[in-house]
């Protein structure tokens, strides 16, 4: 599996936790009970995400250095 593919499935799982937590944010609690299950469900989704934006930088920035190599070693030869 190449890193664009890679990156191309965390960007598809980032969309996805994106749209989870737009739903959480919007989603009205009833109770006490629905507040905490809502915050719990929010934080959850929030770190996976933030997981998943590390990967698709850290992807990122392999690609780009891997370019500059490239392009470094085209003027060296």
């Amino acid at each position: 599996m190449e890193i664009n593919e890679k990156v191309l499935e965390l960007k598809v799982r980032e969309a996805e936790l994106k749209e989870q937590l737009a739903y959480y944010e919007a989603y009205p609690p009833v109770n006490n009970m629905g507040k905490w299950s809502r915050q719990t469900a929010i934080d959850r989704i929030s770190e996976r995400l933030a997981k998943v934006q590390e990967k698709i930088n850290f992807h990122d920035s392999i690609y780009l250095s891997n370019e500059i190599y490239k392009e470094w070693k085209k003027s060296v030869e």
